[in-house]
């Protein structure tokens, strides 16, 4: 009896120890690079500079949408900031990030949507999308 409750024990430990499979954690940079992409849109600055936007965004194209976005997003900050939805997802070329930031103020809440992408062998994730929509809120 005994002999036949140590595998099973040793089964039940081993199957224990595996991790279940799910999506791959968020990265922890993600939801602040997303933030601080908003805030550089917000306030003018240069998206140029901006080490985390994927330099094929960096384009006159790219930058007029900005313009658009920017026309949204009031002069002063927000109340609050609320991630309210994340999304991990990873195959052979690499970790894409979809975040969905809403920023509330008084008479509106702006949607902040942010893809990021790394790359197997890269460090910190990229911006490699963002669209801003409004809605009535606040």
């Amino acid at each position: 009896m005994l002999a036949s409750l140590v595998p099973a024990t040793l089964a039940a430990a081993a199957l224990g120890a595996c991790k279940p499979a799910g999506p791959p954690p968020l990265d922890p940079n993600a939801d602040a690079y997303a933030r601080q992409l908003f805030e550089e849109i917000r306030s003018g600055a240069s998206l140029e500079a901006d080490p985390h936007l994927a330099h094929e965004l960096k384009n006159p194209t790219t930058e007029a949408q900005i313009n658009q976005f920017r026309m949204l997003i009031p002069a002063e900050p927000p109340r609050s900031v609320e991630l309210r939805d994340s999304q991990v997802t990873e195959d052979s070329t690499g970790v894409t990030t979809r975040l969905t930031d809403v920023y509330h103020y008084v008479d509106r809440d702006l949607v902040a949507q942010t893809a990021l992408f790394r790359s197997p062998s890269g460090v910190d994730p990229v911006i490699v999308g963002f669209n801003l929509t409004t809605s009535s809120g606040g």
